[in-house]
């Protein structure tokens, strides 16, 4: 018997819509307008938080899907505010590394955000932001130095 590759595509009434894009195609519409929407939640969130005066080190916004995995390297010894927000459903959880131990903090997706202050280390730093179980939406982040 030969392999065969089949490919079925749906229409929400049974019929093809008119401009013939399937069904689908207006929810894949709706998850991108939403993503969008969330993305412009998570920024005006971030932006909110940052303080007059202070200065970007890093920063940026990802979706809770691909998460956010960054090194940065500060100043030793200058201080630095870390500022996470996250759109969207469920909860993300945020790891920093330093050379004294790791900080998790869980990150509700309301567009709350979360705030620590820290003293760069002598070394570079770790940042992982991750999805819980279920969780979707728009993860926006940044560094500043105070």
């Amino acid at each position: 018997m030969a392999p065969a590759l089949l490919l079925v595509s749906c229409t929400s009434d049974g019929g093809t819509p008119e401009d013939g894009r399937p069904a689908s195609y207006s929810a894949r519409t709706s998850v991108a307008g939403g993503q969008k929407k969330l993305t412009a939640q998570a920024r005006t969130a971030i932006g909110a938080a940052a303080a007059d005066g202070d200065t970007l080190l890093e920063g940026g916004v990802e979706s809770l899907a691909d998460g956010v995995h960054s090194r940065p390297t500060a100043d030793h010894g200058q201080h630095y505010r870390l500022a996470v927000t996250c759109a969207g459903l469920g909860d993300a959880e945020a790891v920093f590394t330093t050379e004294a131990g790791a900080i998790t903090e869980v990150i509700p997706c309301d567009t709350s955000v979360v705030l620590k202050r820290f003293t760069a280390p002598a070394r570079t730093m770790r940042l992982d932001i991750s999805g819980k179980s279920r969780s979707s939406g728009v993860i926006a982040w940044r560094i500043n130095r105070v």
